[in-house]
């Protein structure tokens, strides 16, 4: 059957040297047994994993990789999962987004697009922006966006209030790039709050960037994050290029969904986000690898993403003692797996 495979010595998410190897069957798509020496499956091909690392496929919760090329090099560092913003506006109006639907379908068996159509120039600074976010739902977006209200429009109410309408309209999500500071982009994040609560959209809305968390004082940090939690909205944020201080720990400790925009390379991308947190502890170097994985795609919504028998069986295999290691060597894949079929090496 399509999906069956039996994948032979790999490592689940070693966290030291010497982990135990285990086999993995997969059925149908998805992990059906993972466990030492496992009997062979009548019918189901084999592929060893060389005592390899074993993670879930990684996750870019925040690209502009809206080209076909673009989808390719994400595909080919073993990403199985991205959300792509494509911008609309006056002068391009749908093209962007109609190459990046077309680019989403030439590479549907590699990976999992979520397109998010947002106003490159604004909700109010042209008079179509409104209509064109609109006909981009009709035609095929996933969801909408929004781009910095207060910074942007300087007016965050009337921005917010045409986003979230337009999402209640289609039944879409939101992804907002929120990038204003300081109490401003903390007084946006409680608009926010406001809206997902009057609207019952709790679990489908998420701020990239966000960069308010890292530039007001900690009891203000504090009382934003736990209102992020209690809304449930997601975080992503970016590499390279973003401020250095989003609470990140604080972040996953609350509960709150956290994912990472890595431009095409998911282990530099977790090798950057944890030097700029300072994090040197393994355990923290393996979260900010998570956050890259199975932590991005719960950020997009996306909760069967792990290695639990169950889950989807979207699969890397790293050349890598450890998990911290495969963060410092940065090895490319020796195995990619998508819902149980081994992916061949994309076209040079």
């Amino acid at each position: 059957m399509s999906g069956d495979l039996l994948i032979r010595s790999v490592r689940p998410w070693p966290g030291v040297p010497g982990a135990p190897l285990v086999d993995v069957l997969c059925r149908a798509g998805r992990i059906a047994r993972i466990g030492a020496d496992l009997p062979p499956a009548p019918g189901v091909p084999e592929v060893g994993g060389g005592g390899g690392a074993l993670l879930p496929a990684f996750v870019d919760a925040h690209s502009h990789a809206g080209s076909a090329d673009g989808l390719a090099r994400l595909a080919a560092a073993g990403t199985m999962l991205a959300r792509v913003h494509v911008p609309v506006d006056a002068e391009a109006r749908l093209g962007p987004l109609d190459a990046a639907l077309a680019a989403r379908r030439a590479h549907a068996d590699r990976l999992t697009v979520q397109l998010v159509a947002y106003p490159a120039r604004g909700v109010l600074g042209e008079r179509s922006a409104e209509d064109l976010l609109d006909a981009a739902l009709d035609t095929g977006a996933d969801l909408v966006g929004g781009l910095d209200p207060a910074g942007t429009d300087r007016d965050p109410v009337r921005h917010l209030d045409v986003v979230f309408g337009l999402a209640d309209k289609h039944g879409a999500g939101v992804d907002l790039h929120l990038r204003d500071p300081g109490e401003l982009g903390a007084f946006e994040i409680e608009l926010v709050c406001e809206r997902v609560a009057a609207l019952g959209m709790r679990g489908r809305v998420t701020l990239s960037h966000c960069d308010a968390l890292g530039t007001v004082d900690t009891d203000r940090q504090d009382r934003l994050v736990d209102l992020l939690a209690e809304h449930d909205v997601a975080v992503t944020t970016v590499v390279p290029g973003r401020p250095a201080d989003l609470p990140l720990r604080k972040l996953r400790r609350a509960g709150v969904r956290v994912g990472l925009g890595h431009g095409g390379d998911p282990l530099g991308g977790a090798a950057e986000l944890t030097e700029r947190n300072g994090m040197r502890e393994r355990t923290l170097v393996e979260m900010c690898v998570d956050v890259a994985g199975r932590g991005g795609a719960a950020a997009l919504g996306e909760h069967g993403h792990g290695l639990i028998e169950g889950n989807a069986a979207d699969l890397v295999v790293l050349p890598a003692e450890t998990v911290a290691a495969a963060v410092t060597e940065r090895p490319a894949a020796t195995l990619v797996v998508r819902a149980g079929r081994v992916l061949p090496p994309p076209p040079a």
